[in-house]
């Protein structure tokens, strides 16, 4: 009896384990004073405080160049992309693109999120602000009772190597 009972045990944490839901990593970020969130896995990195070095250039959302690891990469401003105004000053960047990274800046960092699948809202459009905002967004999180949008970090790669070709 004793013995069944220990082996019931395990089987029923193999039969927890797999029903278990699945998360998912959300930084949340903000655009202007929007809230936002972005896929974890949609970004190679997040960075604070790094050098962009100005570089002349038609596209007004870039803000220059940086070097990280010995590999260089554009930085555009995340707020110009999306149609805000320009950040005053943007201390934060994430790399996206594992071939040929490119950097976006933005203000405020608010948190590391990990919410269960269930607390993602599937959608084109929850983003505040104009049509081209919302043309980068996808879907919504509600975290910590704030409903933020999920920018699509592909369609802004998308939207600058447009600008570049």
């Amino acid at each position: 009896m004793l013995r069944r009972q220990f082996d019931s045990s395990f089987a029923a944490a193999t039969a927890t384990s797999t029903m278990a839901e699945t998360h998912e990593d959300l930084l949340a970020i903000r655009v202007g004073a929007d809230p936002y969130a972005l896929r974890l896995s949609e970004i190679t990195g997040l960075h604070v405080d790094v050098k962009i070095v100005p570089v002349p250039s038609p596209v007004a959302q870039l803000l220059g160049i940086v070097s990280l690891r010995g590999n260089m990469a554009p930085v555009y401003d995340l707020a110009a992309l999306l149609h805000y105004p320009p950040a005053a000053r943007p201390r934060w960047m994430i790399l996206a693109g594992a071939a040929q990274p490119v950097g976006f800046a933005f203000e405020t960092f608010d948190a590391h999120l990990q919410v269960p699948q269930t607390a993602l809202i599937d959608g084109e459009d929850r983003g505040e602000g104009s049509g081209a905002t919302r043309r980068h967004v996808r879907g919504a999180v509600r975290a910590a009772d704030v409903l933020r949008p999920l920018i699509q970090v592909a369609s802004v790669v998308k939207l600058v190597r447009g600008n570049n070709s």
